[in-house]
């Protein structure tokens, strides 16, 4: 066996701590920027996690006794929006929406988007409501349709013809 000093011959000896306050300050420094970093990525992750809210003017094309406003998340997809003038008009063909101006350069054709994702600004629930405008048109459905034709086989019509 080797004595315990001799396998370090001819290395210099070990240093002494002296660097450790300047190690410590630097540390404690970047420990704080560090701090404040991620303070700033919780913030941002909380802004992120609560919802923003825009208010939409629904307009229709040459008819403004339809229009309306909606108040929704700016999370909430295209189609959800297609789906509630569905609701609001009835059974409808080609429906058309248009961001700001009603254009071909302006239309949203993405169903799956998210109001986020068109561009559409939001702001949190406490803060002044944001407002946007979508223009859209459509056409109704066929009126000729079989089904629409058909009388009413509940005896509806025999009350009335009584």
């Amino acid at each position: 066996q080797r004595p315990r000093g001799l396998w370090r011959a001819g290395m210099p000896p070990k240093k002494k701590g002296k660097k450790k306050k300047a190690e410590d300050a630097s540390a404690s420094g970047s420990s704080e920027n560090k701090f404040s970093a991620l303070a700033e990525l919780r913030k941002m992750a909380q802004r992120d996690a609560e919802p923003s809210y825009v208010t939409l003017d629904l307009k229709l094309m040459n008819w403004d006794f339809m229009n309306s406003t909606l108040r929704v998340k700016t999370s909430m997809r295209l189609f959800q929006i297609k789906d509630e003038i569905q609701r609001r008009h009835g059974l409808v063909k080609n429906l058309v929406l248009c961001k700001g101006v009603f254009s071909e350069v302006n239309e949203l054709k993405d169903d799956m988007a998210t109001l986020e994702d068109l561009g559409f600004p939001g702001a949190m629930e406490d803060e002044k409501p944001v407002s946007a405008t979508i223009y859209y048109d459509f056409k109704a459905q066929d009126h000729d349709d079989p089904l629409l034709l058909v009388r009413n086989s509940k005896g509806e019509d025999e009350d009335a013809d009584e």
